[in-house]
């Protein structure tokens, strides 16, 4: 299944559970159930820890950012907040001390790295660009769902048109691999519903962007 025919797929699912009655949710309520960026409270942090869904063994760090979380945004920072991380397979092994270093870096160096990952994400948009836009012209027409495929897929003209509509949704500390620890960070695009945005960083460098699975370890 080529990229075309799967974003049709997913446009045929979409539109199946619409006509069964079912709510699609707003783009908004979707990053509110995907983020684990606000997962900060203490109790809620531990009952997370302890649940099925904690696939990688995670320990659950808060830190204060100014860059990664809510939208994308640009280079003007967001007021302080805090930020759940996820550092992979650390109830196991506990944080490596290789963990607690990217994780510093990464806080020290956030307005940089954001820098890197926003450049990423519209270099990688604008390659699929045209396969996309392709995909939404087939499935407006198959399904006359998107009336403006625009508001759905902007054309990059100025360089912010994907800074509102791009949220991130989760960030992780991958495990050690020979001495090395690598950062995954994961989005929501509204223009990519379904396969989501994965990063992978090395001392604060993009190592490879693709879907949201390249995030996870």
């Amino acid at each position: 299944m080529n990229r075309i025919e799967y974003l049709l797929f997913g446009f045929m699912l979409v539109v199946t559970i619409a006509g069964c009655g079912r709510d699609v949710p707003q783009q908004e309520e979707a990053m509110d159930e995907l983020s684990m960026l606000e997962l900060t409270d203490p109790d809620e942090i531990a009952a997370w820890e302890a649940s099925p869904e904690n696939y990688d063994h995670s320990k659950i760090k808060v830190v204060e950012l100014r860059y990664f979380y809510g939208t994308l945004g640009n280079d003007e920072p967001k007021p302080l907040r805090t930020v759940a991380i996820e550092i992979c397979e650390a109830q196991k092994n506990g944080i490596t001390p290789e963990q607690q270093q990217a994780l510093d870096d990464f806080v020290t160096n956030e307005k940089a790295i954001h820098a890197v990952v926003r450049e990423a994400i519209y270099q990688d948009y604008q390659k699929w660009y045209s396969v996309n836009k392709e995909a939404y012209q087939h499935a407006a027409a198959l399904y006359g769902s998107l009336e403006n495929i625009e508001e759905e897929l902007p054309p990059i003209v100025d360089g912010t048109e994907l800074d509102e509509i791009t949220d991130f949704s989760q960030i992780l500390i991958h495990p050690v691999i020979d001495g090395q620890v690598q950062i995954g960070i994961e989005l929501f695009g509204k223009w990519d519903p379904l396969e989501g945005i994965g990063l992978r960083l090395q001392n604060g460098q993009i190592v490879d962007i693709g879907n949201a699975y390249e995030a996870l370890p």
